[in-house]
């Protein structure tokens, strides 16, 4: 099967890693990138072993029958737009909640991933495979053909994927966890398993419960699951820097507006409380600009 895969970035570069012994396999990258991508090439990392993914290196859409959009929430829109001609399946799989308001110009079946798999991209090129993590697929316009096709692409040693009826669910859960976990363990310069710590764990429980509140206004209920989710990615990355820690150390752009910026404006729409996300929103995007 033809895939591309855009944006060579942590969670790219380990998608196109666990697709490429059985696929044909396109990364996607910013012309500016090309070169230097063309001549080190792509490799992914995993404890003292370290493997070229067997990808072409490529700047504009093909010939696929998939593409996995793989960026960071802010650059969804710029990833989509390359999708102007492409008639296939579509696969998401970010941080946030933008992908949930997508538009295609065709109609296209589209699918997002949702995943707690640690990756770190540790040079142009090159990502670090943490482990795995739970994995969920599902339609994000009511598809439901050839599900299981899109679930035995990827290899098991990288994803272990299981269906879902509720994708939605899915991603605001990951979203509410991430609100809390990214940007308190950013401020405080924390690895995730320093978040246990009492004077940080009550942070996280109060930040969760405003944006749980703030899913709640819009239509999805948790019962303890944004607890019991944070609990577990925190103890399974316990010595791993978040993403959003990972890109203010390497003075990148960070996900905040795509997850508490978006969480505290669709609290507002509700009239919810969105005082916590709107605190850390300004606190992480101070410390951005400082």
């Amino acid at each position: 099967m033809k895939i591309t895969v855009i944006g060579p970035g942590a969670i790219g570069l380990v998608l196109a890693g666990s697709l490429d012994s059985k696929n044909q396999v396109s990364v996607l990258t910013k012309p500016e990138a090309y070169e230097k991508l063309k001549q080190n090439g792509l490799w992914i990392k995993e404890r003292n072993k370290k493997r070229k993914i067997n990808a072409k290196i490529i700047t504009e859409i093909d010939d696929s029958e998939i593409v996995i959009i793989a960026v960071k929430g802010y650059d969804l829109s710029t990833a989509v737009n390359l999708l102007h001609n492409f008639k296939g399946k579509v696969i998401i799989c970010q941080n946030g909640l933008k992908m949930l308001n997508l538009n295609l110009e065709h109609s296209n079946d589209i699918y997002a991933i949702v995943t707690s798999m640690g990756a770190i991209s540790t040079n142009n090129g090159v990502t670090e495979f943490k482990g795995t993590g739970r994995t969920v697929l599902g339609s994000l316009n009511n598809v439901k053909k050839k599900r299981d096709e899109i679930l035995n692409i990827f290899s098991k040693k990288y994803f272990e994927i299981s269906h879902t009826n509720n994708i939605e669910k899915s991603i605001w859960l990951k979203a509410v966890v991430n609100s809390a976990i990214n940007p308190i363990a950013s401020l405080y310069n924390l690895k995730n398993g320093d978040l246990k710590k009492e004077q940080y764990w009550y942070l996280v429980r109060e930040l969760l419960a405003e944006s749980t509140e703030i899913a709640r206004s819009n239509g999805i209920d948790f019962n303890n699951e944004p607890i019991k989710l944070a609990e577990e990615i925190i103890q399974k990355t316990a010595d791993n820097y978040c993403s959003m820690l990972q890109d203010i150390k390497k003075g990148k752009k960070t996900e905040i507006n795509e997850i508490n910026g978006i969480l505290h404006l669709m609290g507002k729409k509700q009239n919810v409380k969105t005082t916590l996300n709107l605190e850390y929103l300004k606190k992480i995007n101070a410390l951005i600009n400082s």
